[in-house]
């Protein structure tokens, strides 16, 4: 059981905050103001035990905390920690020492981007000495993991060029809570470079929440976009150890700052963003790949807990430095797994997460060809409606941002070992042999030509489709399909097999789905729908010619936009 801060020490957060952050607005007069429990100020109940600080606190302090609160304070820290007579001076609950063991006991501080924050002990030590005993720390407080945050070096490397992209002045009102603001950057560069370095520019810090910084198409949804780089308070910059991630004439770049100004502030212009640092095209190259199920194909059940997880077989060895798991508000707990000749080993492990706390986090591995690696996300409903997959912040996903060198995006693939198996079904007449194709994921559709008549013939599939806002849910999962298509005497035959491998308990082995049917078209010319005498027809399913070739467009209900596009040729 974790004790919380008494009464007197959550007033002490809020005076020792105005101390340490705000200037002064006028004189001490020097009069008996009473104290936040009442009392006279210098008649403190609690003096922290001096010896105690010199047989041991002082040094795990200075270990733990001075990294910024040095004896001259860094990264935007307000004071030093290292002085016992400065902590305990002044009035109890305005002391430097009563805003320790608030912002400690509550997991506050050091931040979770600390590059080596304290165990549960060390808090219960610390904040059990800066209350005398009045705040103690018995279960974890904060996000737990079993892996640091990934640091990068103070400095950036020399000769360098540099990029920033902001907001240029967005106007923040007084009344502004939880403002999601983008921009979108294309043409950046003259030539191919490397990303070697990447660092937030936070201008306005009373109202920047976080920031994100990802790459993809700029007509696509946020959700079919990969992340490159995020920001919140306490986590620096991100620096790859040798080369970087390549950036291309044509790349979109897409920088988000959420805004949050609590405090009111008035009169606020921000224009924080992220600065690049880009070098020539030597060294290791980069890639964001997602191992995850993402957000395609799970839901969870009012009030009850739920878990998702895929499992992928490395096709292509890679040498992973670091992830960023990702998940919404109802997310519990994360997991990475490998198995290597049958031995299972966790390789990270989030919990008590928070949707406010995402970072990179150190994971420094080689994988092989034949590993198998398993992401699973946990979640905990509250709700009294289901949560769905989905792009929204009120639905749910699972991704592993993870950098991985060779950039080979797809390394790992479905650890499934079925396969499509196509047998053509009772509705076609006379069928024949039909090769496999992989559609492709597209989040622009084809169209049927106006006005376009269906030739008489015999057909098979040649290129499919999968066309949905957001690209990037869908490839988590693997579609092969086999099929064909004849039209006679104003009859329309279709027969296909789609096989499909998705990390969802029904799919995760793989699964086959056949269709067959013949009828006749709706109208004549150009896109039609079906009424069909032999088999059923999917609602919504038409077709008519694309690019001079038949064709067919069939919606897909599987919880997210999307639908099937087959060329047949």
């Amino acid at each position: 059981m974790q004790h919380r801060p008494a009464p007197r020490l959550a007033l002490t957060f809020a005076l020792v905050a105005l101390v340490a952050f705000a200037p002064a607005c006028g004189d001490d007069d020097g009069g008996g103001s009473p104290s936040p429990d009442g009392g006279p100020v210098g008649q403190a109940a609690c003096v922290p035990s001096e010896s105690a600080w010199n047989d041991g606190v002082a040094a795990l302090v200075a270990e733990r905390c001075g990294g910024c609160h040095a004896a001259t304070p860094q990264f935007g820290a307000p004071f030093p920690l290292l002085d016992y007579a400065t902590l305990v001076e002044g009035a109890e609950g305005t002391r430097i020492v009563d805003f320790m063991a608030f912002q400690v006991g509550e997991g506050l501080m050091p931040p979770i981007g600390a590059r080596s924050l304290p165990s549960l002990a060390e808090r219960d030590t610390i904040t059990s000495w800066a209350s005398c005993g009045d705040v103690r720390v018995e279960t974890p407080v904060g996000l737990e993991t079993n892996r640091p945050p990934f640091v990068a070096p103070v400095e950036p490397p020399a000769g360098l060029r540099t990029i920033d992209l902001t907001l240029e002045g967005f106007a923040v009102g007084p009344t502004v809570i939880d403002h999601y603001q983008e921009r979108d950057f294309t043409a950046l560069v003259e030539e191919d470079v490397f990303i070697r370095r990447m660092d937030a520019i936070i201008d306005d810090s009373r109202v920047v929440h976080h920031i994100t910084l990802r790459q993809g198409d700029p007509d696509g949804s946020d959700a079919s976009m990969t992340y490159l780089y995020t920001w919140a308070p306490g986590t620096g910059a991100f620096e790859f150890p040798d080369g970087g991630i390549r950036l291309r004439r044509g790349d979109n770049l897409r920088l988000q700052v959420h805004y949050n100004n609590g405090s009111g502030a008035t009169g606020v212009r921000d224009s924080s963003g992220v600065r690049l640092y880009v070098g020539a095209v030597s060294g290791a190259e980069y890639t964001m790949a997602d191992p995850g199920p993402g957000a395609f194909g799970f839901s969870v059940a009012p009030r009850s807990d739920g878990t998702v997880e895929s499992t992928c077989m490395v096709r292509e060895p890679v040498t992973v430095i670091a992830t960023m798991p990702h998940m919404h508000e109802i997310g519990d707990t994360f997991d990475i797994d490998v198995t290597r000749a049958g031995t299972t080993t966790n390789v990270l492990r989030l919990g008590a997460w928070s949707f406010e706390t995402q970072l990179f986090y150190e994971l420094p591995l080689v994988l092989e060809a034949g590993d198998r690696l398993t992401v699973r996300c946990t979640f905990a409903n509250p709700r009294n409606e289901v949560v769905q997959a989905g792009a929204r912040t009120e639905d749910e996903m699972c991704f592993a941002f993870t950098y991985v060198t060779p950039a080979i995006a797809d390394f790992c693939g479905p650890a499934a070992s079925s396969a499509l198996a196509y047998r053509p079904g009772a509705c076609f007449d006379a069928p024949r042999a039909a090769d496999p194709i992989t559609p492709e994921v597209s989040a622009t559709a084809p169209s049927f030509a106006p006005g376009a008549s269906m030739p008489e013939g015999h057909w098979s599939a040649a290129r499919a489709v999968l066309v949905t806002p957001s690209p990037a849910l869908v490839s988590a999962a693997t579609f092969t399909l086999a099929g064909q298509m004849s039209f006679a005497s104003g009859e329309l035959q279709i027969d296909a097999g789609i096989h499909v491998i998705a990390p969802t308990a029904e799919l995760r082995d793989g699964r086959q789905f056949d269709l067959s049917f013949a009828g006749s078209l709706d109208v004549p010319m150009g896109e039609s729908t079906l009424s069909a005498q032999c088999g059923g027809v999917a609602p919504g399913t038409t077709v008519g010619m694309v690019e001079g070739r038949p064709a067919m467009r069939i919606p897909l209900d599987v919880g997210i936009e999307l639908a099937l596009w087959v060329m047949f040729e």
